[in-house]
């Protein structure tokens, strides 16, 4: 009679596994950066009930026409520009606007045109006015924009107002 043998057959110790995979789970998550969105920070104006059109009177001389064309090319004033340009065009134009208070830099993208060449558009508007504020800072306070007061800068936002208006092209734009 053969009787049989019983091998230990070696074994891992798991036990601390699913600690071990909890653990680094935690440090990947935390350790990971997130990629953030761009996006435009804007406020819209709130929703009204009765729409009542207003009719201003504007000078001319106080609104600077942007349009994009579905092509992605940039006009200012009827006058085809580039992205590095406008910068320095928005800036020409506030300061030396006959108000500075009321000026209007209308916007008109023609729906084809690319969401990348609308968002650098907008971009560059936007470090346009800080460029304003910035100079308009180091004028008045001797110092940066980001080192002045609450109230410092929003006495610099009230001197260059950044007054942007969306204009939709012919063919709607709701």
């Amino acid at each position: 009679m053969f009787r049989r043998r019983k091998h230990n057959i070696p074994a891992l110790n798991t036990t601390s596994t699913a600690d071990i995979s909890f653990m680094l789970l935690i440090f990947f998550l935390v350790t990971t950066s997130m990629d953030i969105d761009k996006g435009l920070s804007r406020q819209l104006p709130p929703e009204e009930d009765d729409k009542e059109e207003q009719v201003v009177d504007m000078n001319q001389n106080d609104v600077m026409k942007l349009s994009l064309s579905a092509d992605n090319k940039l006009r200012v004033n009827d006058s085809i520009t580039t992205l590095p340009k406008l910068r320095q065009q928005v800036v020409d134009f506030v300061k030396h606007c006959h108000d500075r208070q009321q000026h209007i830099i209308s916007v008109e993208v023609a729906r084809e045109a690319t969401y990348d060449t609308y968002f650098n558009m907008q971009n560059e508007i936007v470090a346009a006015y800080h460029t304003l504020r910035e100079q308009r800072a180091q004028q008045v306070y001797h110092q940066s924009f980001s080192q002045c007061t609450e109230e410092q800068r929003d006495s610099l936002r009230s001197y260059y107002p950044q007054r942007i208006a969306e204009v939709y092209p012919k063919g709607g734009g709701e």
